[in-house]
């Protein structure tokens, strides 16, 4: 048995990998390319004449930089792998890319997809196993398992993963129940990313609070797994926020057959002032609003003073800042951090690891890091990882690397291979975990309670602030109050009460009550529009108000609040 692997687009991405694999088929060599990126050429990595063929693609998730390449490499008829909703939702992701991104020969790709769960042979001698990898709902590593003759291996490739959960999937497991012996490890990380995620829900859920209406854009993954953090925030929280989903991500939503509470799904649209509401969220693609259902939303609120704009993006695109909206934009990478790389590393020990999705210092830092050989290289040379000899390590590491390397190693043979072969070993799916953890998700939620004011108890009911006394009145001798709502309380009197004084409070509330209701009550919701200024969106205003003129607002305490608004009047 002989094993290399090949970097398939070292120049770009550095996503993609080719795995070679000799000793199991006679006179060929397995090529497996794992995700398929920006300038992947498969015809210029393998050799004909040399007896490589193409043998399977794997399809990590559907995110552009792992399938942007996909329709140029389907050589010999090699069936794509994807996990089941990865391949549930192609032809939805496909359809929204061809418009902006050159998509090749889509419709022979998903004639070539075989959704896969558990595992499925490729030829005989090699088989593989989706494992799922938190970064993005859907997402899975590949687990492959290498026979021949009486010798078993194992290789893991991760592709984008962090071990949070996505969405309600789960994320990558550490405590896999396997020895692994090559480990192909997404070296990408995100120091950051869980407190960019709990600012950017805390802002919309602010912005929502305030009135505004609010627009948010993203990818069609990344707005799906908003979505179902809001939706399930709010009501852990015992509250209502209406989140409406429009376009493309709309459409993984329904595929993916999701029930999110407060969440609902608009595909098409013909009035953007539909699908747009005050005291809501619509979240929509793509994630800068420069096109397709992002841009005409924007374009209805970008010159209300009073509406928001939040763009989760991803990758490099530069979001819009200039507008009479509010804007915010942040940046959601769901990778993981540097010490969580550490401990994948360090928890499945395998003999070696091939970096990828890094580059240069990136890249570098890893080697001699680990009890493992590591590979850091930047170019499409094909590295022998195993041959008749043995495990053959990079010409570059030290002889104590090799003494570490060597004495931690496992034959992967015997009784634990045969388990494995005989599916004896359950490994982890790549399905809906039934219950809701947002923290695991990677929302602080101490933090956004603090930060939206929110009760500790969930779902207890709130309790409204006690209404103010007057100070211009007689103190009742007794606790026995009513209220009007408008005036303050009103006393009610013992017997032995001085009743002159009484009815004398009582007629001043009472001359405050008349002057309030000869007046013309009108709902208004705040809106904080940003940079200190505050406006009052009216429900139902009197059609005698004109743009510029001046009113004078009355600020009621004790009125509906949940938040101790002790405000006083103010000219607007």
């Amino acid at each position: 048995m002989e094993i290399q692997f090949q970097h398939a687009n070292p120049y770009s991405g550095r996503e993609s990998v080719v795995l070679r694999i000799d000793g199991l088929l006679p006179d060929q060599t397995v090529c497996v390319l794992v995700d398929a990126g920006q300038n992947v050429a498969i015809d210029e990595l393998l050799d004909e004449d040399a007896n490589e063929y193409l043998t399977a693609v794997c399809l990590t998730h559907a995110h552009l930089d792992h399938y942007q390449s996909l329709g140029d490499t389907l050589a010999h008829g090699a069936p794509v792998y994807a996990a089941t909703d990865t391949a549930t939702i192609l032809e939805d992701v496909f359809a929204a890319g061809a418009d902006h991104y050159d998509l090749s020969n889509t419709e022979r790709v998903l004639d070539q997809l075989e959704p896969i769960d558990e595992w499925a042979q490729i030829v005989p001698g090699l088989r593989v196993h989706p494992v799922p990898a938190g970064h993005t709902p859907g997402a899975v590593g590949f687990l492959f398992e290498v026979t021949a003759d009486d010798e078993r291996r194992t290789i893991l490739v991760t592709g984008d993963f962090t071990t949070r959960r996505a969405a309600g999937y789960p994320g990558f497991d550490l405590d896999l129940p396997v020895d692994v012996d090559v480990l192909v490890l997404t070296a990408a990380t995100s120091e950051d990313f869980e407190a960019t995620l709990t600012d950017a829900v805390g802002t919309i859920c602010e912005r929502v609070r305030a009135g505004s209406t609010v627009l948010a854009t993203a990818s069609g993954l990344t707005g799906l797994q908003v979505a179902y953090l809001l939706g399930h925030l709010t009501e852990h929280w015992d509250e209502q926020l209406s989140i409406r989903l429009v376009g493309h991500v709309a459409k993984l939503y329904d595929r993916l057959e999701y029930s999110v509470p407060n969440v609902t799904t608009t595909a098409e649209f013909a009035d953007p002032s539909a699908v747009l509401e005050a005291d809501g969220v619509t979240i929509t693609g793509p994630e800068v609003p420069i096109d397709g259902s992002a841009k005409r939303l924007f374009e209805t609120i970008s010159d209300d003073p009073g509406a928001t704009l939040v763009q989760l993006i991803n990758g490099g695109s530069s979001p819009v800042t200039s507008a009479a909206c509010t804007t915010h934009h942040f940046s959601l990478s769901n990778h993981p951090t540097s010490h969580t790389i550490d401990d994948v590393v360090e928890a499945l020990s395998p003999v070696h690891v091939v970096i990828t999705h890094q580059q240069g210092a990136a890249a570098n830092q890893y080697k001699d890091k680990y009890a493992s050989y590591v590979w850091a290289t930047d170019n499409t040379d094909c590295y022998t990882l195993l041959d008749e000899s043995g495990w053959t390590p990079p010409p570059w590491v030290t002889e104590s690397t090799k003494r570490r390397v060597q004495s931690g190693m496992t034959t992967m043979s015997g009784v634990l291979g045969d388990a494995i072969a005989d599916a004896e070993i359950p490994l982890p799916t790549v399905t809906w975990l039934d219950d809701v953890d947002l923290g695991s998700e990677g929302l602080d939620l101490t933090a956004l309670r603090d930060r939206l004011l929110v009760e500790h108890t969930e779902h207890a009911p709130r309790e409204t602030p006690a209404p103010q006394q007057a100070t211009d009145s007689p103190a009742p001798s007794t606790g026995r109050v009513m209220t009007d709502g408008i005036a303050g309380e009103l006393p009610i009197p013992d017997g032995d009460q001085d009743i002159d004084s009484v009815l004398s409070g009582i007629d001043a509330r009472l001359d405050r009550i008349e002057s309030a209701v000869t007046g013309h009550d009108i709902d208004a919701c705040v809106v904080d529009a940003g940079d200190g200024a505050i406006l009052l969106r009216l429900e139902g205003p009197p059609g005698h108000l004109e743009h510029g003129e001046r009113l004078r607002v009355r600020l009621l305490n004790g009125l509906d609040s949940e938040r101790d608004d002790n405000q006083s009047a103010q000219d607007t």
